[in-house]
């Protein structure tokens, strides 16, 4: 049996449990100490605690042509889903072109990182994570030497 704790941490919040990504507020990415990823945004979610107390959530992340994800691991898994554009993604050192419609599972152990081509269109992509850590944290990664 649940707690009156538990219970309250899982109320629906609208402020977070419903939010547009279409139509939140573009915020930067930072890398591990705190540089601004040039090129490259998000917008905020939704997110909440799981019933394991670890929070769930996704981000809307935008990168423009011939940007990049440093190589990083980080404490959640996650999967992307690709809106628009295509891209690679490197996973242990192997690069795997995404396309429109594509998903892809990423175990935060295993070292990746997320590119567009120099050519393209921008590249749109929804991560889902858990646990999460949302799109304008500053401790959501932790870089790899390449």
């Amino acid at each position: 049996m649940r707690g009156v704790l538990e219970d309250a941490a899982r109320q629906f919040v609208a402020g977070e449990h419903l939010r547009n990504v279409l139509a939140g507020e573009w915020v930067p990415l930072h890398d591990e100490v705190g540089n601004v990823l040039a090129g490259i945004r998000g917008r905020l979610g939704a997110a909440a605690l799981s019933l394991s107390g670890h929070e769930i959530g996704v981000d809307l992340i935008e990168m423009q042509p011939d940007t990049a994800f440093p190589l990083h691991v980080h404490a959640g898994d996650h999967i992307l889903y690709v809106l628009a554009g295509p891209g690679v993604v490197n996973i242990d050192g192997e690069d795997r072109r995404v396309e429109t419609g594509d998903t892809i599972f990423i175990a935060a152990e295993h070292p990746h990182g997320v590119k567009t081509l120099p050519d393209a269109p921008p590249l749109r992509f929804l991560a889902f994570g858990h646990p999460h850590k949302h799109v304008s944290a500053e401790d959501r990664m932790q870089i790899v030497p390449d």
